[in-house]
């Protein structure tokens, strides 16, 4: 019981220092379209939102359930398969992270980067 508090504790800290990181970034240094300039802030947000799914179902099962009963928020079946709703925090937190992933990519420019390395090296051939 502990342990998934102060998992969530710590996953709010972090993800809200990203969140504030990226968007600090984004108004200060990022200059271009409002898509581009913005959605790696986008990611970021929903990417945190998505990764916290799983934990707060942990921390919703270790007080019974508080919004139903905790049979309903359990991750796995009674034959051992994936609930739906495991099935619904696994897709959360894969998808989340993906997100979280790319928007840093995104952000520090890593694909334009590349880029222009590769383009420099076939200038030297």
């Amino acid at each position: 019981m502990f342990s998934h508090h102060f998992t969530l504790g710590a996953d709010i800290v972090v993800f809200g220092w990203l969140i504030y990181f990226v968007a600090e970034t984004t108004l200060k240094d990022r200059v271009s379209h409002k898509w581009c300039k913005f959605g790696p802030l986008l990611l970021v947000i929903l990417g945190s939102l998505l990764t916290v799914v799983d934990i707060s179902r942990h921390v919703l099962l270790d007080h019974g359930g508080v919004i139903c009963p905790p049979r309903k928020l359990s991750m796995f079946n009674l034959d051992g398969s994936l609930s739906a709703v495991g099935r619904f925090c696994q897709a959360c937190t894969w998808i989340g992270l993906s997100f979280l992933i790319v928007g840093v990519i995104w952000l520090v420019e890593i694909p334009e980067k590349l880029i222009k390395i590769c383009h420099n090296k076939g200038d030297s051939l």
